[in-house]
């Protein structure tokens, strides 16, 4: 069967991200034998669908639609959800095919957007198993028993790095995601990664993920690879595993990684740093002890400092994301949270103002008893959670103020994104070959 698979997302803030969801769907579907295409309206622009569409005469159609809006409380209004939109119109325009929704936008509010787009179908989840089971029906000339098919934890796919799309990204931000494993075993009160990925780790085969980096590195070796999973040094260390094969292979490759500072020793450090690592972004998300516990971090303050006193000293770029105004937030921990992080420098964070709430979270289920969420809220209107007694603009004051002298504390975060745009696309591993370093 013939599939167009389409990538909705056109945000380039702070940089243009690769569509790793749609070519982990087109190698599934590839493997089960079908001929897939793939469509970056970032790479292409909406103009170019329709002569894709008709060169291809694809006999399905999918959308990947990977975020809501841009969860910052400065710059609201900014709707993701109209290109997807705008692209249905466009392949209904150009064929009868059915229309596949999927991607983790569309998958936190399923119903909402299939009657938004008007397509036929919808995948929830995880998509690699729902979506070939799907084709295959249609292939078939069958009908499912729902518009609606939740994707469960089955086999899970490489990605199928189109060639074109894929230098599109490495030209603009020398960065390639790769996803080693899913779930997350953690209880953040703000997060969709449970919801959308389950509890459970689900590790890929580390020989599979070892030889598809060995390939890349050899073909793109100015690329730093990124390490996308929602954590990527488990609790039960499974990324040992990873670490282990690469280094049986004596393969060596720049990448960075989400990490959590929780149950990071210098050992596991020394580990990522022998296979490559470079640059970490830091789940920190609070910035005081009060706060991280009402976020449901397992961590305190000074553990996140000391793991980025050692990540610094080993020479490893470090970012780190931080949340003003959730949970347990109080003026005193605002003050003493901007010492904190400017105790922490060189580090870079990116300080965010509220707490976007999204549908699935505990943060959703506080918001609703404590009247933040309207009863009649659709999810897509975005809504910001504040603790009790903080006021969203005066936060906003104390933030730049307390920030204002910071050349490495981001507030509001977009503030930086046209730096960001610049250091990747000279490429953040070739900037440390020049310069030496990694933590400026």
């Amino acid at each position: 069967m013939k599939i167009l698979l389409t990538a909705s997302n056109s945000c380039t803030d702070p940089y243009p991200v690769y569509p790793l969801g749609m070519s982990v769907i087109a190698q599934a579907l590839a493997a089960a034998g079908h001929d897939v295409k793939q469509f970056d309206v970032a790479v292409s622009g909406l103009g170019a669908l329709p002569e894709a569409i008709r060169s291809f005469s694809p006999e399905a159609v999918g959308i990947s639609i990977r975020n809501l809006d841009s969860v910052n409380s400065r710059t609201p209004g900014q709707d993701f959800l109209r290109m997807p939109v705008a692209m249905a119109e466009v392949i209904r325009g150009q064929t009868d095919a059915p229309l596949i929704l999927g991607g983790s936008g569309f998958s936190l509010l399923p119903e909402e957007i299939l009657k938004l787009t008007g397509a036929d179908y919808g995948v929830i989840g995880e998509g690699e198993s729902a979506m070939t089971e799907l084709i295959a029906i249609l292939a078939r000339g069958g009908k499912p028993e729902s518009c609606l098919i939740r994707g469960c934890g089955g086999v899970q796919c490489g990605a199928l790095y189109q060639r074109n799309i894929r230098d599109y990204y490495c030209r603009l931000t020398h960065i390639l995601p790769v996803q080693t494993k899913r779930g997350c075993p953690f209880h953040c009160v703000y997060c969709t990664y449970p919801a959308l990925e389950g509890c459970s780790m689900r590790l890929r085969d580390p020989a599979e993920v070892a030889g598809q980096l060995e390939e890349l590195a050899a073909e793109l070796p100015d690329v730093m690879f990124y390490f996308v999973d929602a954590v990527f040094n488990d609790p039960a260390r499974e990324y040992h595993r990873l670490l282990k094969e690469m280094e049986r292979r004596s393969l060596t490759v720049p990448f960075a990684a989400f990490l959590t500072p929780g149950g990071l020793n210098a050992e596991d450090l020394d580990l990522l740093c022998s296979r490559g690592m470079i640059a970490a972004e830091l789940g920190i998300d609070g910035a005081a002890d009060e706060t991280l516990r009402g976020l449901g971090k397992n961590f305190d303050f000074g553990t996140a400092a000391r793991v980025c006193r050692e990540l610094l000293a080993r020479n490893v770029g470090v970012t780190a994301n931080v949340m003003f105004g959730g949970p347990d937030e109080t003026w005193e921990t605002v003050r003493r949270g901007i010492g904190n992080l400017r105790s922490i420098e060189p580090v870079h964070t990116l300080v965010f103002s509220g707490i976007r709430i999204l549908p699935h979270t505990p943060l959703f289920a506080l918001a609703k008893k404590e009247n933040v969420v309207p009863p009649d809220w659709n999810g897509r209107d975005e809504i910001y959670y504040y603790a009790p007694g903080i006021e969203p603009e005066r936060l906003h004051r104390e933030l730049c103020e307390g920030f204002a002298a910071s050349s490495c504390c981001i507030y509001p975060p977009h503030a930086c994104n046209d730096s960001l745009k610049t250091l990747h696309r000279f490429g953040y591993a070739n900037y440390r070959k020049l310069t030496g370093k990694g933590a400026e």
